[in-house]
């Protein structure tokens, strides 16, 4: 017969190494899992080193030769600065734009009182579920008719605004306590001066997150701006690089250099912002 005293410790041993074995597990498979996101990633940015006829060649990680000749090419061939400043000159004005916005509009139907307020903003939020798609054609039509076809505008006016952003901002600011805005107008504050000085200083984490969002939606779009822009001169960087298909169908050097190009700025904005993007997200509860 086992005794109480042999029996626990080794119930205990049981429990730990059942605990080990689980984390363990759990460990193997977000390694793998992150393993697999990641690699990809890095073969990219190393074939990107690589010459032409290595790359279609060679099956070895590493290039036997480091060359920049892939960037220098397509920075100097194919218009790559000029998409990669309409890009730019896209995805700031949409992401100031959407922030501020959303942050506004979440912010009254959080804090105000308005008459029927469920209802519209469950109107707003009922648009997230028409698709893109269906509305291409009217959005396409009316930027036609007001003269915003080949222009740049006809992208960022599209874009001023997020339905998303709208209910991300404001289940974050709901949380906000009352007695704040309270106080402030007990204070004599005007309520842009409310806006401005408390419920902005308030909500920066959940700011900065959807202006990540924001940026890299705006960053990586496609569909839109390549029915919007036909000039080659108001291309943008996705577009640019389906159009390099047509133009040098073999160039998988030219493809990955530009890739990398494409990536880079998104992914130091994303390193910059990591700590706040994460932030943002937990405290919206949109984990």
């Amino acid at each position: 017969m086992v005794s109480k005293a042999t029996a626990y410790p080794r119930r205990r041993g049981i429990e730990w190494l059942g605990h080990f074995v689980s984390q363990a597990i759990m460990h193997i498979i977000l390694a793998a899992t992150s393993l697999a996101a990641v690699l990809p990633f890095v073969w990219m940015t190393v074939a990107s080193f690589k010459e032409y006829k290595e790359l279609v060649s060679s099956r070895a990680f590493f290039p036997r030769v480091w060359t920049l000749m892939n960037y220098q090419e397509i920075l100097s061939r194919v218009g790559f600065p000029v998409a990669l400043k309409n890009s730019v000159v896209v995805a700031i004005p949409v992401t100031f734009s959407v922030v501020l916005t959303s942050t506004a509009v979440g912010y009254v139907f959080a804090k105000y009182p308005l008459w029927k307020k469920e209802f519209w903003f469950t109107l707003i939020l009922s648009t997230m579920m028409v698709p893109f798609t269906v509305v291409i054609i009217p959005l396409y039509i009316t930027m036609k008719d007001i003269g915003l076809l080949n222009q740049l505008a006809g992208v960022i006016v599209v874009g001023l605004w997020s339905t998303f952003g709208i209910f991300m901002m404001r289940q974050s600011i709901e949380t906000i306590p009352n007695d704040y805005i309270d106080a402030a107008r007990i204070d004599g504050a005007s309520e842009l001066w409310i806006f401005l000085q408390v419920i902005v200083p308030l909500s920066l984490a959940p700011m900065s997150s959807l202006g990540v969002l924001t940026f890299l939606g705006s960053w990586d779009n496609f569909m839109f701006p390549s029915i919007m822009l036909n000039k080659p001169s108001n291309q943008t960087l996705p577009i640019l690089l389906a159009g390099m298909r047509n133009l040098w169908w073999e160039r998988y050097d030219l493809w990955i250099a530009g890739a990398m190009l494409t990536v880079v700025p998104v992914m130091l904005l994303f390193t910059i912002a990591q700590r706040t993007f994460v932030r943002g997200l937990s405290m919206t509860g949109l984990k």
